[in-house]
């Protein structure tokens, strides 16, 4: 490999001790930063968090499933409607 493209950039060990500082002076910054925030959020106080159940869901699911069974969700093909008393045989959606 041609090293000359790094020689003629000319970089001294003080710029590299520089950059690094510069490095240093914004990880600090950074971590400090994070450091007031996670304070800051300590000093409120606790608020409830919502939180909704939801039902658990499966990959593949039937039909007739528990979730489906209500009259209101309940969905047919037109051809085969049936009264809604009589219970459906099974089927599987993909």
């Amino acid at each position: 490999m041609n090293r000359q493209g790094a020689a003629r950039l000319r970089i001294s060990p003080l710029h590299i001790q520089q950059g690094l500082f510069a490095l240093l002076a914004l990880l600090i910054t950074l971590i400090g930063g994070q450091q007031f925030l996670r304070w800051e959020q300590s000093q409120q106080p606790e608020t409830p968090h919502l939180s909704i159940p939801h039902a658990p869901q499966t990959h593949f699911s039937a039909v007739s499933s528990n979730l489906a069974d209500s009259d209101s969700m309940r969905m047919m093909d037109v051809d085969q409607a049936q009264p809604v008393d009589e219970t459906p045989q099974e089927r599987w959606v993909f």
